[in-house]
Formats: C-alpha cells, structure tokens, sequence
C-alpha cells in the first residue's frame, strides 16, 4: 500500500492547525452547561420554606372541564439581568389565535411584590431551571417562574434577587420609616412613599405618564385593577386587586392617590 509522504516543511504548518483548532474548542462556548451536584442543592436550599416574591407573576391558567381540570404554566421568565414576560405573553396570543379555545384560558396577574409562596420544587432542564410553588392562603394556588441564561449558581443566585425574598420586602429596609414598612405589609400605599416603596405595594403598573411640571419630575403610574382568573379543578376565581386607579409623584415622592375600585370577587365554578 502506498504511504503519502509528507515534506519537512509541511509539519510546522500542520502543527499550528492543530493548535489553532484546539484554542477554537476552547473559545466555543459549551451548550451543556448547567447546574449540577452541589450547586442543586444550594439552589434546592434557597427555594425552601416561605418566600416573598418581589415583582409581579404573572401565570397562565387553561382547563378544558372534565377530569382534566385546570392547571397552571410558565408565563414568568427571570434572568440574572432582569423580570420578563412579554415574550410569553405575545406568544400565548399567537398560540390562541391558532387553536380552538378552552373552557379556560387566561392571565392571571393576582400574584405580585410581597406575596407569599411555598413548598418550591426545582426543575432543571440544561440552563433553563423551573420552580412551581403554590401561593400560602387566600392565594393558594399554582405558581410558576422559569429562571432562564442559568450556568452557573452566580447566575441562579442573580436571577433569584430578581423575584424572590426570604423575607418580607418591608423587613429588608430598616432604614425605610415604620408608617411606610407598616403601610407595604398592609398591603397600602401612602402619600410621602418613594416610588420603590410603593412598588413593594402594587408592582409593575399596565401604564405610566411621565413628564415635568414648574421644574419638577412628574410620573403617573395606573396599577393593575383586575387579576385574571385562577383556580383548579374545577373551580376558577376572578378579583379586582383593590390597587388605587393612579398613583402620582413628584420628583419621586407620592403626592396624589386615585380613588381605589371597588374589590369585588367573581365565582366561576361550573
């Protein structure tokens, strides 16, 4: 069998190809990373017992009657960057466009800043990790949230301060006023709040104004007023959140409060 011969000069050359592909392998990034063996468990730990979520979660109810009954599923994406769920709320509006609805099938926006969850279980999918909960009464329902870009605990440990407390939020600001941290566990919003005060309050408004007056920063948020519906089996529940109609600061501080819808709480059990 004939052997290819291979000049002198030629060996240097394949030598530094060899190099040059090994330094590539090294830059390409690695698709398999996760989260594994102690840094489960450090994470497991973290989202045991009863903890504060710190923005609103948003969860998508469906049922279709039956014995199927109504489950919950992922709306709520956190990152070590940040809180999204627009991504998942357009595609949840192209998927129903396309199929034949449920006798279920909504939104719920009743979870937000200082509601309690428990009994946490982990999922890990390569670096995506999911965490279902359940909400402690009256909001003992489903909970899900999809930590996401997940590689290493740094990124989990992140992600997690993005959404989550092991305290309530007023309890982690000793320095804030005692009126004000009262105000946040009753779940109210005073005049003399800074706006991330009351966001401890109503989370994430559905619209703000903003702009100046005599010099001044004006912003006007419109806290959410309906929460969706939720449920399971075969019982579903739709309420207003009580949020006032509009909260108003100047140069960051709450000076005006609109008047609060009327709570009302809406059966829909077949």
């Amino acid at each position: 069998m004939a052997r290819m011969a291979i000049a002198r000069e030629e060996i240097p050359m394949l030598r530094i190809a060899v190099l040059v592909l090994g330094a590539l392998t090294l830059l390409v990034p690695v698709s398999s990373a996760q989260l594994a063996g102690k840094d489960r468990d450090e994470a497991k730990r973290m989202t045991a017992g009863v903890l504060s979520l710190r923005n609103n979660v948003p969860c998508r109810y469906t049922g279709g009657g039956g014995w199927g009954g109504i489950g919950a599923e992922v709306v709520t994406e956190v990152s070590p960057q940040g809180v999204d769920w627009d991504r998942n709320l357009n595609a949840i509006e192209q998927e129903k466009a396309r199929k034949k609805k449920n006798r279920v099938d909504t939104i719920y926006w009743g979870f937000g800043p200082n509601d309690r969850i428990q009994y946490g279980r982990l999922y890990f999918k390569g670096e995506t990790v999911e965490l279902w909960a359940e909400g402690v009464k009256p909001k003992d329902t489903e909970i899900w949230i999809r930590f996401v870009q997940i590689k290493t605990l740094d990124d989990f440990k992140k992600a997690f301060d993005q959404i989550l407390s092991t305290k309530p939020l007023q309890d982690e600001h000793a320095d804030w006023p005692q009126n004000i941290r009262q105000a946040i566990a009753d779940r109210k919003v005073v005049l003399g709040m800074t706006k991330p005060q009351a966001f401890a309050v109503v989370g994430t408004p559905i619209a703000l104004d903003s702009g100046e007056n005599e010099g001044k920063k004006v912003e006007t948020w419109f806290p959410r007023q309906e929460t969706g519906t939720s449920g399971d089996f075969h019982k579903v529940m739709s309420a207003t959140t009580g949020f006032p109609s509009s909260l108003r600061f100047v140069d960051g501080v709450l000076t005006a409060i609109g008047e609060a819808k009327k709570g009302t709480k809406v059966d829909l059990e077949k």
